[in-house]
């Protein structure tokens, strides 16, 4: 996950195993239709695998009918062998699945909350995202108010990283990720955004999820719309110095990322 040029970041494809992720062709469900998906993702740095919906509204899945999406990854490894895999998961069993399939990272929305997913990524040597949420995904748009929603989000990270330390996960394993649009008002992720150093300067890569969220809506667009708006968001992003950025859309944002490192490079 080296980046090029400093200020480059890694792009994170997303792939959904669910019937209700809010993109829907994000979605997928068998053999064919993960080919499919993996061939617009040749490009990518890291492939964030997820079979439970967390966006805002949504119910909880049981963990058996997690486990049972993901059978569609864990048997056809083969096809994978050559990425770089994150699971997009809270559950520890999911997790430790996973790890024991050679993924790479784990992308834990309550950041390690569940003392079992900091335990697991230090027993594998495995990195591990820490975002930030308020509340959880049914309840979390309910309530967005923060004394100072950069310096509150900077706190939560203090108590996550001491915590995963002090659990045996290596400095160097940890990213962190503010969770845009999870317990968040619309200025609230534009301050993130434009706060991107702040976060940095904690010392740890930060990774920011933004495609086609609803923030970005004009007009009440649909997410289907959205592209050229997560495009100018996920720019300025990368201007303000994010590491690792989480999107629906591969193609569209190594050419922004290329684009970026022809300017950087003829400063």
């Amino acid at each position: 996950m080296q980046n090029a040029v400093n200020n480059t970041p890694a792009i994170m494809g997303i792939l959904n195993i669910t019937p209700d992720s809010f993109y829907s062709p994000s979605r997928l469900s068998d053999i064919d239709s993960l080919k499919e998906k993996l061939s617009l993702m040749v490009n990518s740095d890291i492939i964030d695998i997820g079979a439970e919906s967390t966006r805002p509204d949504s119910d909880p899945v049981s963990l058996k009918s997690e486990l049972d999406r993901l059978d569609v990854i864990f048997d056809n490894m083969n096809i994978l062998k050559d990425k770089v895999l994150s699971i997009d998961t809270y559950k520890p069993e999911v997790a430790r699945r996973a790890l024991e399939n050679k993924f790479h990272i784990i992308n834990d929305i309550y950041g390690g909350q569940n003392e079992e997913n900091l335990i697991l990524a230090s027993d594998f040597n495995a990195k591990i995202i820490l975002m930030h949420i308020k509340g959880n995904p049914s309840v979390m748009q309910k309530n967005t108010h923060y004394d100072n929603v950069v310096d509150d989000i900077l706190y939560y990270f203090e108590k996550r990283i001491t915590k995963a330390i002090d659990l045996g996960v290596s400095i160097s394993n940890i990213i962190i990720d503010p969770g845009i649009g999870f317990g968040k008002s619309l200025s609230d992720n534009y301050k993130i955004i434009n706060n991107i150093k702040r976060f940095k300067s904690l010392g740890f890569k930060v990774m920011v999820g933004l495609s086609r969220k609803s923030f970005l809506s004009v007009n009440n667009d649909t997410p289907l719309d959205r592209l050229n708006a997560t495009i100018c968001a996920n720019t300025i992003a990368i201007l303000n110095g994010v590491d690792i950025i989480r999107v629906h859309d591969v193609k569209e944002h190594v050419v922004v990322k290329n684009i970026i490192n022809n300017f950087m490079k003829n400063k």
